[in-house]
């Protein structure tokens, strides 16, 4: 990729706008018969959808989660997930003739179509309580347009998140190069809740997908995230976002943002080929630095780096600026 510099990223237009979020807190009324269904139309045209729930986990059975998408026409419903008591699998889900799919935690457009409208269905199978789930997070997104952009940018604050080191490599287990995503998101919720019980470890084994032998499956951190903070007062979601403002208002809120990259990225431990994630915690407005808990460093102490704004933007937008956001519920 061509290296731009922070004053060539300033001549993007101002206001770019790639993905949209949609929110949904469930009601009693909205869950009959142990199921839950939304239904959004008449939307931006989007190629993606990230679908994120906040819930306490069952204690007994699962949710499965179904999707359909309004191209043309509606889709059949499609698996997205099914996240149970003891065990998490994402979906391959493609049908003949059918311009959507499901793979791992993405829904997509296939074919040159673009969706309208969405239907999410979640079913309270086994056992399981629907009363547990609290809310549905949707990003609709056009990764295919999404670019890197620092323009309309508001630093003229610093932050620095008191968000303790933890290292991946420093787990003692040979799992400790796969996970980057829980190690991330357990430094996070371990800000959160101001304590320090939690491990990275049983963390990582509550967000392993059985389906692809991953631990890095977006949804799933974030849905394991929600279920070990256990607050009305946060919401969390993944999303795709606009531009790194968003992680700067968050910064502001007092929330760390979890992103994916992939390098080359100055400075890092790793070549990060195949992607990576790592807590952002902070921006120095003085020398453009963002403060960042990058597990992949050897020991807790080396995680807190800095890497240069531009260089972290570049990585970001090659993995199409997904982030896990936490925020105020009051903030929806």
């Amino acid at each position: 990729m061509k290296f731009l510099s922070i004053f060539s990223l300033l001549f993007i237009p101002l206001f770019s706008v790639f993905s949209e979020m949609h929110h949904h807190y469930i009601k009693h009324t909205d869950t009959p018969n142990d199921s839950f269904l939304w239904t959004k139309q008449n939307i931006v045209p989007f190629e993606e959808l990230l679908i994120t729930w906040n819930a306490s986990r069952p204690t007994q059975g699962h949710y499965s989660i179904y999707v359909s998408l309004n191209t043309q026409k509606w889709s059949p419903w499609l698996v997205y997930a099914k996240w149970g008591s003891d065990f998490q699998k994402g979906a391959i889900s493609k049908l003949e003739n059918v311009p959507v799919r499901v793979y791992q935690d993405a829904v997509e457009t296939l074919e040159g179509e673009v969706g309208h409208g969405f239907k999410i269905k979640v079913i309270a199978e086994n056992g399981a309580d629907i009363s547990n789930l609290k809310s549905i997070h949707v990003c609709s997104s056009k990764p295919s347009s999404i670019a890197i952009s620092s323009s309309n940018m508001d630093t003229h604050d610093s932050y620095h998140l008191a968000v303790d080191g933890l290292s991946q490599m420093a787990l003692m287990d040979e799992r400790g190069n796969r996970l980057c995503s829980p190690t991330s998101t357990t430094a996070v919720v371990r800000f959160l809740k101001n304590e320090h019980i939690l491990n990275p470890l049983q963390f990582a084994e509550n967000v392993w997908d059985a389906s692809f032998d991953i631990f890095g499956n977006w949804v799933f951190n974030v849905a394991e995230a929600y279920n070990q903070i256990n607050s009305p007062l946060i919401s969390c979601w993944v999303e795709r976002l606009n531009g790194f403002q968003n992680i700067l208002d968050s910064l502001k809120e007092g929330f760390p943002v979890v992103i994916s990259v992939r390098g080359p990225l100055p400075g890092s431990a790793q070549p990060y080929k195949n992607g990576h994630l790592l807590a952002v915690i902070g921006f120095e407005n003085k020398t453009r630095e963002v403060i960042c808990m990058d597990p992949a460093f050897d020991t807790d102490d080396e995680t807190t780096v800095r890497y240069n704004l531009d260089d972290l933007m570049t990585a970001w937008n090659r993995r199409k600026n997904v982030a896990y956001i936490f925020r105020s519920s009051t903030y929806l």
